[in-house]
């Protein structure tokens, strides 16, 4: 898919970009563990479930919450206890809950979310599938996970010329399957930052045979080898995965950027020979440290930038024109 197309999703994507998961329940309350599974049935269907351990200590009488939109087959429990005061309104580019409790309650609860809907998936072509979402902690979250389960008969797509992370953005910790479908899924803890995903998916045109499964098996294997490969180099070399000298460059597909590594490019190509002290980008941005950190190590990672080491500080330089 060309540039042009790219762009074009991306300003779809703008208009309809998951609003995932935005609780109101107090100012003071903490997520011990978030958990949201989004289960690919077809390209026109997902259905999600999420799992909040939440610790407040003020009392409610109510909680009230955001979902994407045209969501239907909505169920709400609190410590395994189906919620029957629960109000939905649709809006624009969203559905608002209100769920009031029987008797005001704090500490600590089991809150399950559970909803079909068609967002966000988008259609590439007769093939492939785009799935994006985001999640941002209205309040801090000490544990954080995302996992996606692919359609049956879906795999991630391989081109020549493309890593990885095209199709799959950021890295996922771990992809693996479970007979019948690939399933990735990402971690992180003391999450205070929005977290962004996006995966394209291919479908196998072919009939399944037990040959294509077993190479399909093999396929999943391989990339869970190369991935705990990564990662133990990254433990003992400290330092993300050096890029091979003489290597071409890569062209940014601009429509594949995320939001917060467009803001980066985009500064850096502004910039006097495409290159900022991490400091002045950290000003440039208002990223705190650890979100610029993060960004600059998946650019870096995909070849779109250098990171030059200059004492107790570096240079970021954009690698392409």
């Amino acid at each position: 898919m060309d540039r042009e197309n790219y762009k074009g999703i991306t300003k779809y994507l703008l208009l309809i970009l998951i609003l995932t998961f935005l609780i109101n329940f107090v100012s003071s309350a903490v997520y011990d563990s978030y958990q949201e599974t989004a289960e690919i049935i077809s390209k026109d269907e997902i259905h999600e479930s999420i799992e909040i351990f939440i610790n407040a200590d003020k009392s409610e009488n109510s909680i009230s919450f955001s979902l994407v939109p045209h969501t239907s087959n909505l169920q709400i429990y609190m410590d395994n206890k189906k919620l029957e005061s629960c109000d939905a309104k649709e809006k624009i580019g969203e559905t608002e809950i209100l769920c009031d409790f029987e008797s005001p309650v704090s500490g600590k609860h089991f809150f399950k979310i559970e909803f079909d809907s068609d967002y966000p998936l988008i259609k590439l072509n007769q093939e492939r599938l785009m799935f994006r979402s985001g999640y941002e902690p209205v309040v801090a979250t000490e544990r954080f996970i995302f996992v996606l389960k692919l359609p049956l008969g879906y795999i991630i797509p391989e081109e020549s010329g493309k890593d990885e992370t095209f199709f799959i953005n950021p890295q996922a910790d771990n992809i693996y399957s479970d007979g019948q479908r690939i399933i990735l899924r990402w971690e992180e803890k003391q999450l205070d930052e929005k977290f962004e995903i996006s995966v394209i998916s291919e479908q196998i045109t072919k009939p399944f045979n037990l040959n294509l499964i077993l190479i399909i098996a093999l396929i999943v294997g391989i990339l869970f080898y190369v991935l705990y490969i990564k990662k133990i180099k990254k433990k003992k070399q400290g330092t993300a995965i050096k890029r091979k000298k003489g290597k071409s460059k890569t062209e940014i597909l601009e429509g594949h950027l995320i939001e917060s590594e467009k803001i980066i490019v985009d500064e850096l190509k502004n910039a006097d020979k495409k290159e900022l002290w991490q400091k002045q980008l950290q000003l440039k941005t208002d990223f705190s440290k650890a979100k610029l950190s993060r960004v600059i190590r998946n650019l870096e990672a995909r070849n779109i930038i250098q990171k030059i080491p200059f004492g107790n500080t570096n240079k970021i330089k954009l690698k392409i024109k």
